[in-house]
């Protein structure tokens, strides 16, 4: 009787402090602390690594800052429900679609032939743009103008900083720029 009442007693401490980690997580999201949250996801993914919601909402956060690379972690562990699933093929695309991107600007890889999911991510507007276009040549920026949208473009560029490259996109709508993506 009395191992049980301590086993009870643990799992309930273990259960809250999941519940207090998962509210502070979303609280974070929703407060637009993207940054904040992917650097406290990373720090619980191994704790909370069978928690789908926990892992959604940390990838998602990690997502909105630009912190691609991070998605692959959450993705890998994204498996047990229909939903799981798709954000993590999702968050999959997103990433190959970054890892594509800075093949082909930076080495040359030729990417015209490929055929992936879309997604409403700028990463993933982008990729398609150039798709479209059969850039051969990234030496230069690149304007972009969205097929479906005409006041908005983007400004697509390799940025040397240091000894690493990276991708910028710049996102212009009616000529002003709104957002600057950098990814590596």
């Amino acid at each position: 009787m009395k191992y049980i009442f301590i086993i009870t007693i643990l799992f309930s401490k273990l259960f809250a402090g999941f519940q207090s980690d998962l509210q502070t997580l979303h609280k974070m999201y929703e407060n637009n602390n993207f940054n904040k949250a992917c650097k406290f996801g990373t720090n619980k993914i191994v704790k909370y690594k069978k928690s789908e919601q926990f892992l959604s909402i940390y990838a998602f956060s990690c997502l909105k800052d630009d912190q691609i690379d991070k998605l692959a972690r959450a993705s890998a562990l994204l498996k047990h429900s229909p939903q799981a699933r798709a954000n993590s093929v999702f968050f999959s695309t997103i990433l190959l679609q970054k890892k594509l991107l800075l093949h082909a600007m930076i080495d040359g890889f030729k990417i015209k032939t490929l055929q992936l999911p879309s997604t409403e991510h700028i990463l993933s507007k982008v990729f398609d743009l150039v798709m479209n276009e059969n850039i051969d040549n990234y030496e230069t920026a690149h304007e972009l103008l969205d097929s479906k949208n005409h006041n908005e473009k983007y400004k697509l560029f390799v940025k040397k900083e240091n000894e690493n490259k990276k991708i910028v996109i710049e996102h212009y709508l009616n000529n002003n720029l709104i957002n600057t993506h950098q990814y590596w």
